[in-house]
């Protein structure tokens, strides 16, 4: 195995109730955690801003650094690289979501522009898409583009799935709110599915944690189980292992959001056998249970397919995250290491 030394660097959430406890945060820990399975030292830093990397990079003294998602100005990369100590180490930018959501992103393209102007052959930016890997190199020709799928660690969380309540159904719909994970839409699709089953629906959610004016849509979440027989269950935001408890509670889950490139969420309910409507963005995903983010009807009959079959779906799906994680793997020992 090589001898390489790998520093992972995360920029320090804020000091709120979710903290390091991020997806952002599982996905850099996974690496951080695989890497360091197959022998290669490896080390996951969370640092306040650009300005405390060159004292990170410089104590662990690493043949590659990895910037998880767009946090490092371009200013400061090419100031980094600039310095003599650091001149022959190789940068990899980590960008964690589709063109969509990037969209959204007011700085993100100019960044990655940026990034691509800085006369080196030793700084990767490297998407968790094929797809959006192919787009970045066939819009900015200089750059240096590489294809680093998420890795994912099965924790192997006992079920604490009681079975159905009777007249009941319990549907998590877990994640930061924003306007582009659909959670509205998908609360009116659960509803719909609950009353064509006389069903009492019990929606969950992570009001915690709103971004990208989530604030509005968790406002209209919460209007659409006024004064109604279903109910809104509001959850703060879980470490990973007390997450994934949670999502195995659950009667069946949905992410299907208007873009999504892996969705760490999707990965915990397979984990824990919880079967999962997704949007056909999730493509590591069997097509059974993917379904357009603006087809509520649709949604609706896929969490019936869920709650019906949960069994044979959920373990369909476990087949599918496990081959995902064989390739992903494959990529990050063959592709990454020989950098």
């Amino acid at each position: 195995m090589t001898t390489k030394n790998i520093l992972l660097l995360i920029k320090t959430q804020s000091h709120d109730s979710y903290g390091v406890t991020s997806g952002l945060y599982n996905s850099a820990q996974f690496v951080s955690n695989f890497l360091s399975k197959c022998g290669i030292d490896t080390k996951l830093v969370s640092v306040a801003d650009g300005n405390a990397v060159d004292k990170e990079v410089t104590l662990f003294n690493p043949d590659i650094v990895v910037l998880e998602a767009l946090w490092v100005t371009p200013a400061k990369l090419q100031e980094l690289i600039n310095i003599k100590r650091h001149q022959n180490r190789r940068w990899v930018i980590r960008v964690h979501s589709k063109a969509p959501f990037l969209a959204n992103e007011g700085m993100a393209t100019s960044w990655i522009r940026d990034y691509t102007r800085i006369e080196s052959d030793k700084i990767f930016i490297a998407p968790n898409t094929e797809e959006l890997t192919l787009q970045f190199k066939s819009v900015f020709l200089n750059g240096h583009f590489l294809h680093l799928p998420n890795l994912y660690e099965d924790e192997n969380i006992k079920s604490e799935w009681t079975g159905k309540t009777p007249g009941v159904v319990n549907i998590g719909c877990f994640g930061a709110i924003r306007p582009m994970k659909n959670q509205y839409l998908q609360a009116m699709a659960a509803i719909d599915f609950a009353n064509q089953h006389n069903l009492k629906l019990r929606f969950h959610i992570n009001a915690s944690r709103k971004e990208q004016s989530g604030e509005n849509a968790l406002k209209n979440i919460r209007v659409l189980f006024q004064d109604s027989t279903h109910e809104l269950i509001e959850h703060g935001w879980y470490h990973h292992k007390d997450f994934l408890k949670v999502a195995s509670t659950m009667d069946l889950g949905c992410q299907v959001s208007f873009s999504e490139s892996f969705n760490i969420v999707t990965a915990d309910f397979v984990s824990v056998k919880v079967p999962i409507v997704v949007c056909d963005d999730i493509e590591w995903m069997p097509s059974l249970m993917m379904v357009s983010p603006t087809e509520w009807k649709k949604i609706s009959t896929k969490m019936g397919f869920a709650y019906w079959f949960r069994k044979p779906i959920g373990f369909i799906q476990k087949l599918y995250l496990k081959w995902y994680s064989i390739k992903s793997e494959w990529i990050w020992l063959n592709k990454f290491i020989s950098l």
